[in-house]
């Protein structure tokens, strides 16, 4: 399998870096660099001034104390990463936008770019909040899983033809600590974010919390509700707490319709990812069973039923999110 251009274009800064690194981690003085052909002047000028600023920043960085050598070396680097990130970002935008041109120069043909739509600008006024206010039940590494997978909510939304109205609320402490230090322009990102918590936000008579134990069936989508997905990476050892959640607040729940139609080797549980990507599918007007089948990881063991079976999972009785919800 052949390397990404992106990543063989980055890996070879890095390698340039890590060459001329000294015993310190600092970046020892070297010529311009010059290893990728056609990298306009300014650009590395700018590495060059980052280079220099990088070696005061690290000579004067105060280093926890008893600190192993290799601990140390692990931090140097990761600091080193992040004060790189920037500058690598824009000789990578830069090296795809002349690459572009070369090629269109050679067939003669216009570069297409799609408008995105803004949220403002989107006919689709349904409302989608993930609940990030599990972070005292996360470890760092879990953490930095979920806002992952936050990133690839927002692409998901960001390239729909009409994105739904997606909302991050109580946006604080570990995980907004972790979108300030390691995620580069999310404060640009085209989502509702807050720091206020869901019952703060919404009335709960609006708040459809998704759980997977959930006896209510989720067959149709309301303008007029929040369809509340659980910012939580658990590994299965907070077993229905979203669930339990949902209760205590007087939320409305439901479960996505996957047992309608499939048979899963695994739990019912999905990634906060999945969940949108199941959503965002149908509302993109694909039918239930397709926008889960085109989702669900086959490592899942997702199983289409026999068409009895199938029948008897589609004439379950639907819920109308109107009124109170019954399981509460």
């Amino acid at each position: 399998i052949e390397s990404s251009p992106k990543l063989s274009y980055y890996n070879e800064y890095k390698s340039y870096l890590s060459s001329n690194m000294d015993s310190k981690g600092c970046i020892e003085s070297s010529p311009k660099l010059s290893t990728v052909e056609g990298t306009p002047q300014h650009l590395l000028d700018e590495l060059d001034k980052k280079k220099n600023d990088f070696e005061v920043y690290i000579n004067n960085y105060e280093y926890p104390e008893n600190i192993s050598k290799s601990a140390k070396k692990k931090l140097t680097k990761n600091l080193r990463f992040q004060y790189f990130k920037a500058i690598f970002r824009k000789i990578e935008r830069d090296k795809i936008k002349r690459k572009r041109s070369v090629t269109n120069t050679e067939t003669e043909t216009p570069t297409l770019v799609r408008k995105r739509t803004k949220l403002s600008d989107s006919t689709s006024k349904l409302r989608v909040a993930i609940d990030c206010s599990y972070d005292d039940l996360m470890s760092d590494r879990d953490i930095a899983k979920l806002t992952k997978q936050l990133q690839r909510c927002y692409a998901i939304n960001r390239n729909m033809e009409n994105p739904l109205q997606l909302t991050l609320t109580h946006l604080r402490d570990k995980t907004y600590n972790r979108f300030e230090s390691c995620i580069a322009g999310y404060k640009n990102w085209d989502v509702h974010r807050s720091s206020e918590s869901l019952d703060k936000l919404y009335p709960p008579s609006h708040v459809v919390y998704l759980c997977a134990e959930s006896e209510n069936v989720l067959t149709e989508f309301d303008d007029g509700k929040v369809y509340v997905i659980g910012g939580f990476v658990d590994h299965n050892s907070h077993k229905g707490l979203a669930y339990e959640r949902a209760l205590a607040a007087g939320f409305q729940h439901a479960r996505l319709p996957i047992d309608s139609f499939f048979t899963l080797s695994t739990r019912r549980v999905l990634t906060v990812c999945h969940v949108y990507e199941i959503i965002s599918n149908f509302c993109g007007g694909c039918s239930w069973s397709e926008a889960i089948r085109r989702t669900i990881p086959e490592r899942k063991g997702l199983k289409g039923k026999e068409e009895d079976e199938k029948n008897d999972g589609e004439t379950e009785e639907k819920v109308d999110f109107s009124f109170k919800d019954k399981g509460n």
